[in-house]
């Protein structure tokens, strides 16, 4: 498992961090993130995911990252 922290740029550029979480894969990533932009969809910004050693994995608008967990008619 990996160890991923979780942080919310909001649209001023201030930064803070949301929690940090093992999970074991990028799968088990994005449905966090998309989780975390239910709750932060009035806030606005982005979602940003780094690793263990602070690498960037997901740099992610919040609405960008709401419209990706609603599902689409075919």
């Amino acid at each position: 498992m990996t160890l991923y922290h979780f942080h919310l740029i909001d649209p001023t550029g201030a930064r803070r961090e949301l929690k940090s979480v093992h999970l074991h894969d990028l799968a088990a990533v994005w449905r966090e993130i998309g989780a975390l932009a239910l709750v932060r969809a009035a806030d606005g910004g982005q979602i940003r995911v780094t690793n263990e050693s602070g690498g960037i994995v997901v740099l992610v608008g919040v609405f960008t990252a709401l419209s990706l967990r609603t599902p689409r008619a075919a």
